[in-house]
């Protein structure tokens, strides 16, 4: 797995690029965030890849605590990202006034805190439960641990599902779709010239529900093997935030590689479904044959300079220079 975890992950992390200068300009934040968050993540999952390929030393202290936090914080920020997505989509459907400055500075505000203000404090109540810095595996890289007990269940696994849980039942259990089923020619008609056409509508809530799908089933996952060995007892709980611990692929057990890779996985599995739903849009589709076209035209550049030093090359020695 050694080659397809930096590849795919860099490719993830470059494509979930291309729909962000859309949402920027559309004003959605929470769109805009689950980019963001997938770009960090898969870049993070790619560079571990590439420094802990055959190794499990720590080299950089620093970069393990900022790193671990942040893929503990993705966690979060996702769901709580799509659930914005919903709640701003049935209000738009239900044709409530979402046009007042007011409300538009109060959404931007609410947004902004819970796609980076709850994921960043989750990740710091995540030390509640931290009985060490973090853990390095081999191949893997630096990952936060986590003390199997009752009190790592509301803390770490249940906010994640809470907020899935919410986004599925504001969308497909009848909220969301039930207003835009009920005025969607209505919506159609009185949103002509709007960037939130009906079938950008249906794409968004389509890939709120996939992200939060994903997510669901990665906390079940991890969850499942942190806890396959029961619940521990609280009082046995010591922290020693100065302890760092090193697994070699020897050493690591297989269910812990199992949920490494499956990690990595549906992280990779978010970040198509975050772009393929957006490319099904006439706008992405145009936006992605233009970044075609620019990198064609980048590589078609790279291409010719080293055709004409190659030929600078050969004409310096067949004159008899020799080039620095």
């Amino acid at each position: 797995m050694q080659t397809e975890i930096p590849i795919l992950s860099f490719i993830s992390a470059a494509l979930v690029l291309f729909p962000l200068p859309w949402y920027c300009r559309a004003g959605n934040i929470a769109a805009m965030s689950i980019g963001m968050w997938l770009f960090v993540v898969n870049t993070i999952n790619a560079i571990d890849a590439l420094q802990w390929t055959g190794a499990y030393q720590i080299p950089f202290l620093f970069w393990c605590d900022i790193t671990s936090a942040l893929v503990t914080a993705v966690n979060v920020a996702i769901p709580a990202a799509c659930l914005c997505i919903c709640i701003h989509l049935e209000r738009m459907a239900s044709f409530c006034q979402t046009s007042a400055s007011v409300t538009k500075r109060r959404r931007i505000l609410l947004e902004c805190l819970m796609c980076f203000g709850v994921p960043l404090v989750y990740a710091a109540l995540h030390i509640i439960v931290q009985p060490r810095r973090f853990d390095v595996y081999e191949n893997f890289g630096c990952r936060s641990a986590i003390y199997p007990t009752v009190v790592a269940l509301f803390v770490v696994w249940i906010p994640p599902l809470a907020l899935s849980f919410l986004t599925i039942i504001f969308s497909s259990a009848g909220i969301t779709w039930r207003h835009f089923l009920l005025h969607g020619v209505q919506f159609s008609r009185t949103r002509p010239s709007s960037s939130l056409t009906s079938g950008a509508y249906i794409r968004l809530v389509s890939m709120a529900v996939s992200e939060v799908i994903c997510t669901i089933a990665a906390t079940v996952v991890a969850m499942s093997f942190n806890l396959s060995s029961g619940l521990a007892p609280w009082a046995d709980f010591t922290r020693d935030l100065t302890e760092v611990s090193s697994f070699s692929s020897a050493a690591t057990p297989k269910s812990i590689t199992a949920m490494l890779i499956t990690e990595w996985a549906i992280m990779v599995a978010q970040s198509f479904f975050f772009i393929g739903l957006f490319v099904l849009g006439g706008e992405g589709r145009s936006r992605l044959r233009e970044a075609v076209q620019v990198m064609r035209k980048v590589l078609s550049f790279f291409q010719r300079r080293s055709t004409c030093i190659a030929e600078l090359k050969g004409t310096s020695m067949a004159e008899g220079y020799v080039p620095l």
